[in-house]
């Protein structure tokens, strides 16, 4: 599932992506008994709009959920999705799908979805 943070959310951050990192970091110290979280640059490549964040979450029971948040910036917000778990054999997944973005602005339709996607893989 993908979801978008309007930047007013953000508190109007001009690093829209850190703050994004920071603001789910902080609903999470809400909801759990700790949070460690960590950037992971090494996923994104040389893109400056997409930020890869590892959390890690904690219940007072010491139960762990891992997961890659990852926040592509837009023009009014970040769209945001999780991947899980966070673990090593799944960064070459991780990379992949980061790499693999591209920020359309406008709706599109069937087809152009397929065409630009055939693009995309043929690229690689």
């Amino acid at each position: 599932m993908v979801s978008f943070v309007d930047q007013k959310e953000l508190q109007n951050d001009k690093d829209v992506l850190s703050a994004h990192a920071q603001w789910e970091t902080n609903y999470w110290h809400q909801h759990a008994s700790r949070v460690e979280s960590n950037n992971r640059a090494d996923l994104i490549g040389t893109r400056k709009d997409v930020k890869v964040t590892e959390i890690r979450v904690y219940n007072d029971k010491g139960a762990q959920l891992s997961s890659y948040l990852i926040g592509l910036a837009a023009k009014d917000g970040v769209f945001a999705l999780s991947v899980s778990p966070a673990k090593k054999d799944i960064d070459p997944l991780v990379k992949e799908l980061v790499s693999s973005f591209k920020l359309v602005p406008r709706n599109l339709d069937a087809e152009e979805t397929k065409r630009l996607s055939s693009e995309a893989k043929a690229q690689r």
